[in-house]
């Protein structure tokens, strides 16, 4: 649930609350949908809960990010000036 997040918060500067909220919540119903429902399916749908449920929760921090405003301005400069300081 908080990987996706995590990785979106570091290295992507457009992500913001309600793409990271929409993950965490996706992802971790996710977990529950695949092991309880999807699982029992068979096949290719034994796979590991956390795979499928880390792909959906970073589709949902792209596309909730994307359709809602963008962070604010100071936000965006303490991230460039923390990628700025990292690379230094």
């Amino acid at each position: 649930t908080f990987s996706a997040v995590m990785l979106f918060a570091l290295f992507w500067k457009r992500s913001n609350r309600n793409g990271a909220l929409a993950g965490m919540i996706v992802g971790g119903a996710m977990v529950f949908i695949w092991k309880f429902l999807i699982s029992k399916l068979g096949g290719i749908f034994e796979i590991y809960e956390l795979l499928p449920a880390f792909i959906i929760s970073c589709l949902f921090i792209l596309i909730v990010s994307m359709l809602t405003s963008k962070p604010e301005e100071e936000i965006t400069d303490i991230f460039d000036e923390i990628k700025v300081s990292v690379k230094e």
